[in-house]
């Protein structure tokens, strides 16, 4: 499940146009949004939802998702910095042993 969502976004950062006509934060955000979803519907997880704990747990504490945290609090409301972070942030979320952890014992 992890290696499959880096693939995805190593594709999106190496190539954006390919996924997105004009990529932006909102676009990225639904689109990871979506497939974060459907992974919870599969695999009977909360992705979504450890992963804007593990943001809240990173930075200010607070009980915003973490499509608005990264974009309000990490970028300050800069769309095209919280583009980038965006991708940061899960990548390293990803690659968090206790994400594993986490995931796996549900």
């Amino acid at each position: 499940m992890e290696k499959d969502l880096l693939k995805i976004l190593n594709d999106i950062e190496l190539r954006p146009k390919m996924f997105f006509a004009d990529p932006d934060y909102f676009k990225l955000s639904s689109y990871l949004f979506g497939y974060l979803t459907c992974l919870d519907n599969v695999y009977e997880t909360s992705i979504n939802n450890v992963f804007s704990e593990w943001l809240n747990n990173k930075g200010q504490r607070t009980s915003v998702f973490w499509t608005e945290y990264i974009l309000k609090m990490s970028a300050d409301n800069n769309e095209e910095l919280a583009y980038e972070l965006l991708i940061k942030e899960i990548k390293l979320f990803l690659k968090d042993p206790a994400f594993s952890k986490q995931i796996l014992k549900q």
